[in-house]
């Protein structure tokens, strides 16, 4: 009687009605067809923002791009197109002033003016110099000073020889490459040694028409300082140009860039190109991301991390205050706060700042108003992707949002509107106005159902773990139990979370379309709940994390019974293929099939073939040879005896993060124990699958695979009544110790048993405190 109360109160609770129109299947090519906008681009000043929006043709297999011209403060007017093309031929969009707008096609640089009375006709402004790949292109309209990153040779330093030492190498008449450092080869990319990224500069001059000229004088501003980036372009996010000065964070050059995280910021003047910087950081911290030079030229703020070696470390807002120009003094405002943010945006005014950060599986943005205060959430749907000042009294702003069933759109947030400073948790709906809908028509209200389900529960040494949960297409809240299969997710990094926003990578509402109840939890290690939570994985790949993994599956069984145990699945890529291995040696779930992603089979292997060496070196605590017993301990290579679950197990050839050889070894490996298996390859990915025809295999291949051994879909009466019993078995997680992973698959098993009651009191105890508030 009690039990069925409980149940009768938690249908009330759930949005799903008998009889209600079930919405068409919401396929991987519609996703991969649905436009893509990148985030807004506000103009100086905020009168207007631009809008980058992508979207690719099936037929055509060719991706479109269009620009769109936002007027922010008419929250009637509709987003302008200006013009569409391929999406190389127009790589790079940045603002040269409050109406000028700028982009790269190929090696060249057009603008065109957005001025109501212009023609926005588009005209030519300059060539950079051949072969240099310029990249992340910003502008300080006082200095007149036009930014880029550039390759350029180590033996001259010049752009304008990149051409000719391009050649020379591919004439060199032998295919051999000779190295003497790290690295060989990083992310997707081999590195030509002698070959680096620096920052390049120009000098623009604006006309009487407010359009440019350029003197095409490009200037090696790093040439002669010893400072480069060996591998990969220098990001946007690391330099930043003042009226008098850049702005830069590097790896100093005597680090071993395979073992260290930890860049140094330096200031240089513009008008002393190749002098010595100046250092302002104190070269004993981490990595440092998000440098910004304040409106005024005045302050430079950067995230900064405080351990070398560690890319997960709590990022802190470190703002430098210049003085006369040179080395001032620098404060730390978010050493308290338990947040680690990942953007950096000065207020208009240059007082204070916004930053995005991680909490609870959302991306809100925040406000710092002073050091050492704690920053003032100011929205929270989904996930801020972008937020952008858009008046002098911090009142207006444009946010660029993403939700788990919505791609990015932008909004108008505006402060002044109703009661919002007083209690920033009560924003009136109204403060918020949906600016774009570019998505809203092709995903027409398929995806409507499937907004996420924050579930918590008690994980691994009684910490509160929090997971996503979307039900199927067809739920509702008359379904029987054991009437929907399970697509269980575990996310890689492992320092990442399942965050409230779009991904056509891992598309979680995509799979509750196609008819799966879908749980995606957020284990030990995950970012967003804290830093030791994150950094409590360290040491413990194989326990912590699969402890809350399993809490998380059964009280995930427990909470919806609609969910079938003998039809459930997991996923997972990077550290979630390697958890994928794990599991199927340990798999006290009862899983029915398994996919794997570019994972890992072997942690002793993958230490000397990854390029990134410092990050096995945190998370094993210590290198392959000081402590080898951690990375045995946790290697699912020495579980393989227990493998017996189906496994699809996919591959990029250009991973060189994870390489291809453990893909191979895993297959091989499921195929000589003689278990169900599936080999999918890419040769031209890398990490990610990217190419949208690519990701159309990638994703039918895993949906063939998930319906070939659970079935998608609601089963109903006999059919369900006819599979074979398998009991949710309540665990206490706890219980799965280390040795018990290390040991013998048999012990795992003989403890089940003693996992149940625990778990059936704190379930009771649920119960009674439902009934109790009811009654």
């Amino acid at each position: 009687m009690l039990l069925a109360l409980v149940a009768a109160l938690a249908a009330l609770a759930v949005p799903g009605l008998a009889g209600s129109p079930v919405p068409e299947q919401f396929t991987p090519v519609d996703m991969l067809t649905a436009p893509r906008p990148h985030a807004a681009l506000a103009a100086p000043g905020g009168k207007y923002a631009l809008n980058v929006v992508d979207q690719w043709d099936e037929e055509t297999d060719v991706t479109t791009r269009t620009l769109y011209l936002l007027h922010p403060h008419d929250r009637k007017a509709h987003p302008e197109p200006l013009f569409s093309g391929r999406t190389s031929e127009a790589a790079e969009v940045l603002w040269l002033s409050n109406q000028t707008v700028a982009y790269l096609n190929g090696s060249s640089l057009y603008h065109f003016s957005v001025a109501p009375e212009s023609s926005k006709r588009v005209i030519h402004l300059l060539d950079f110099p051949e072969s240099i790949e310029p990249s992340a292109i910003q502008y300080d309209a006082e200095s007149r000073t036009l930014a880029f990153s550039a390759a350029v040779w180590t033996e001259n330093g010049d752009f304008g020889l990149t051409a000719a030492g391009d050649q020379a190498y591919a004439d060199r008449g032998d295919t051999g490459q000779v190295y003497d450092d790290l690295f060989v080869r990083h992310w997707d990319t081999w590195r030509i040694p002698g070959r680096v990224y620096t920052i390049g500069t120009t000098v623009l001059r604006q006309r009487a028409d407010g359009l440019f000229d350029s003197a095409h004088v490009f200037t090696n501003i790093l040439e002669g300082t010893g400072l480069y980036s060996q591998a990969d372009a220098i990001g946007a996010d690391q330099f930043s140009v003042s009226p008098t000065h850049i702005a830069f964070a590097l790896k100093p050059p005597h680090l071993q860039v395979a073992t260290h995280t930890r860049l140094e910021v330096y200031l240089q003047p513009l008008d002393q190109p190749g002098s010595r910087p100046i250092q302002l950081t104190p070269g004993s911290q981490g990595a440092i991301s998000g440098v910004q030079f304040s409106p005024d030229g005045k302050k430079i703020a950067w995230l900064e991390m405080a351990q070398d070696g560690y890319e997960s470390d709590r990022r802190v807002v470190v703002v430098h205050t210049l003085s006369g120009g040179k080395l001032g003094q620098s404060v730390r405002w978010t050493q308290d706060w338990d947040r680690s943010p990942s953007d950096i945006t000065w207020s208009l005014n240059s007082e204070s700042l916004y930053v995005l950060a991680e909490y609870n599986g959302r991306v809100r943005p925040y406000h710092l108003s002073t050091p050492g205060r704690l920053p003032t959430p100011i929205a929270f749907r989904g996930s801020t992707l972008a937020i952008a000042p858009i008046d002098d009294q911090d009142s207006l702003f444009l946010l660029s949002i993403s939700s788990l069933t919505s791609p990015i759109e932008v909004y108008l947030l505006d402060l002044d509107e109703g009661d919002v400073r007083g209690d920033p948790d009560k924003f009136p709906p109204e403060a918020v106005h949906r600016l774009t809908d570019y998505s809203g028509p092709h995903i027409n209200g398929r995806l409507d159902p499937f907004h996420g389900e924050e579930l918590w529960f008690t994980g691994v040494d009684d910490r509160k773990v929090m997971a996503w949960v979307i039900k199927p297409r067809g739920w509702t809240e008359e379904d029987a139990a054991k009437s929907y299969p399970l697509a269980f997710f575990i996310h890689g990094g492992p320092q990442g979370a399942w965050d409230d926003q779009w991904s056509t990578r891992w598309n979680l509402a995509l799979y509750a379309s196609a008819g799966y109840f879908v749980v995606a939890v957020n284990p030990t290690g995950s970012t967003g709940y804290g830093q030791e939570f994150t950094d409590r994985i360290a040491g413990h790949w194989g326990d912590r994390p699969y402890q809350d993994l399993v809490a998380g599956y059964f009280a995930a069984l427990d909470k919806y019974p609609e969910i079938d145990p003998n039809r459930t699945t997991a996923l997972g890529a990077s550290y979630g293929g390697y958890m994928i291995n794990w599991i199927n040696g340990h798999n006290v779930f009862g899983f029915k099939a398994l996919v794997y992603h570019d994972g890992i089979l072997s942690t002793t292997d993958t230490y000397y073939s990854t390029e990134e060496v410092w990050f096995p070196n945190h998370d094993f605590e210590g290198t392959l040879i000081e402590n080898r017993a951690n990375y045995e301990k946790w290697s699912p290579l020495n579980h393989v005896a227990e493998w017996a679950t189906p496994q699809l197990v996919i591959q990029g050839g250009q991973d060189f993060r994870l390489a291809e050889s453990q893909a191979i070894g895993t297959f091989t490996a499921l195929q000589l124990q003689g278990v169900p298996s599936r080999f999918l390859y890419f040769h031209d990915e890398n990490h990610w699958v990217l190419k949208p025809k690519n990701s159309r295999r990638w994703h039918h291949e895993v949906l063939r695979w998930l319906d070939e051994w659970v079935g998608a879909g609601k089963r109903h009466g006999i059919e369900a009544e006819a599979e074979v019993e398998v009991e949710a078995e309540a665990i206490d997680i706890d219980s799965l110790n280390p040795g018990l992973f290390y040991d013998d698959f048999s012990d795992l098993v003989d403890g089940v048993g003693a996992f149940v009651e625990d778990v059936t009191a704190n379930v009771i105890e649920e119960i009674e405190e439902m009934v109790s508030i009811v009654l």
